[in-house]
């Protein structure tokens, strides 16, 4: 009997073990993920997260003491003390961008882009991982993101730290800041990725996506309108702020002659084209604001109309009044964290001067100043073309023309500019990139230099 109510407590305990096993280490239960802010681990995510936002591989990566650049398949080095210009290291291919932490970088190449690479200050290269995906850098930790796998952590040895596979969908842009992922998905949705961590063990994360919503409704859809009356939301104070802009003029002044007194505002939307990585808090997006108005008496006149006039083309002309502007804005990092599917970001516009002419989907951002650079529309192959660099101060809003060269190659490939704390590297690429040169400049645009020529030699020459 006794052996009996032994044997019976013993399958006792273990059913309540493999339960509560069960129960405490599931990944799949999502009451068992919580914020970052709500965990007891708070300051270790914190810590391990980086809270710097992630970098993206780019040609120019800035240390403490210096400069790395992209030449080709060459890696430079520049000194901050003498400006001396030295090559670390070559390889066959070409490297495709890097990202530089004290005297390591990491990079991609053209011939292996399935691999990650880094070098030391002395040339010592090694392959450090096979991971496909973008390559981003943030704290201590290196990340590769694409759908297939997700988000990939690692330490700057190539350990493999996390693996998140349900952190993207398909994206056709993203970006990193905090564990958060950031991307434009199908049909031009903002999306956000949010992590949640694991209760017992924060470094297990499960990600839960929703969209970020920039357009609102606030009149109930006409019939030409895209967007349907579970849409429509409350006049709020960003409405009464854009309103207010636009009945005042400026930027705004696209009214064709129609007196707003006699329309009321039907949307304000936002189309996001570019957007850069986290800086200062802050993602800054290029796009395209559109707002349109409603004549006030539409829908009596409209009771007057046939089924056909309500539904062409000029109608819709004749009673609606239609602003767009192209240009930089900016949202807050947090706002975006503490977004949801029933929530609105606010976002404000950078540039209060529309002169700057052209596409402005180049831009770089770096300390307090967005940079933009354009060229003179390609209309002759045998012509050099003008290139402008002009920087819009992010707290004024104002911008400057602060740069301007001739092109040093034919052709329509497109110049890039990378910026650092002190300069403005300018990459010139001809003959479908078999030519490149690269010129610095400092922030307001003075002191033209050649830093590199065609020929693949360190020049440091004023620019003639």
């Amino acid at each position: 009997m006794k052996k009996r109510l032994y044997i019976s407590l013993i399958v006792v305990a273990i059913v309540i073990f493999l339960f509560a096993l069960s129960y405490y280490t599931s990944v799949g239960l999502s009451d068992m993920y919580i914020p970052a802010d709500k965990h007891w681990q708070k300051k270790k995510i914190a810590k391990w997260s980086g809270k710097t936002g992630g970098r993206e591989l780019s040609p120019v990566g800035q240390v403490e003491h210096g400069i790395y650049f992209v030449y080709k398949g060459r890696l430079m080095y520049m000194e901050n003390s003498d400006g001396n210009v030295n090559e670390i290291c070559k390889i066959p291919s070409e490297i495709v961008g890097i990202l530089a932490k004290d005297n390591t970088v990491f990079w991609r190449e053209c011939d292996d882009i399935s691999s990650i690479y880094k070098a030391d200050s002395y040339g010592n290269i090694v392959k450090l991982v096979d991971d496909t995906g973008k390559l981003y850098m943030e704290g201590e930790s290196i990340y590769t993101l694409n759908v297939k796998h997700g988000l990939r952590k690692y330490d700057f040895n190539g350990k493999r730290l996390a693996n998140r596979k349900d952190a993207i969908r398909f994206a056709t842009k993203n970006t990193i800041f905090d564990d958060y992922v950031f991307y434009k998905g199908e049909d031009n949705q903002m999306l956000l990725g949010v992590p949640q961590y694991y209760k017992y063990d924060a470094t297990k994360i499960k990600y839960f996506l929703h969209e970020v919503k920039f357009s609102r409704y606030y009149l109930e859809p006409e019939e030409w309108d895209s967007y349907h009356r579970e849409d429509v939301i409350d006049y709020d104070d960003f409405a009464k702020e854009v309103d207010k802009e636009v009945r005042t003029g400026g930027i705004y002044n696209q009214v064709n002659g129609k007196d707003l007194d006699n329309y009321e505002l039907q949307s304000i939307e936002l189309s996001v084209w570019n957007f850069s990585d986290e800086v200062d808090g802050y993602i800054y997006i290029y796009g395209n604001q559109k707002i349109t108005y409603l004549d006030k008496e539409y829908k009596r006149k409209s009771e007057e109309m046939t089924l056909e006039e309500q539904y062409s083309d000029d109608n819709r002309e004749k009673f609606t009044c239609k602003i767009s502007v192209k240009a930089v804005f900016r949202i807050s990092v947090d706002d975006i964290k503490n977004s949801s599917n029933e929530t609105y970001v606010n976002y404000e516009r950078v540039g209060k001067s529309p002169n700057i002419p052209g596409d402005w989907s180049r831009f770089i951002v770096n300390k307090n100043n967005v940079y933009v650079i354009n060229e003179d529309e390609y209309t002759d192959k045998e012509a050099y073309r003008n290139l402008y660099i002009y920087s819009i101060d992010v707290d004024t809003g104002l911008n400057k023309e602060v740069y301007k060269k001739k092109r040093f190659f034919l052709g329509n490939e497109s110049p890039e500019i990378f910026a650092t704390d002190e300069y403005i590297f300018i990459y010139e690429y001809g003959d479908y990139g078999e030519k490149q040169c690269i010129t610095r400049i400092n922030r307001d645009g003075s002191n033209p230099i050649l830093v590199m020529d065609e020929n693949g030699e360190v020049v440091m020459e004023p620019v003639q």
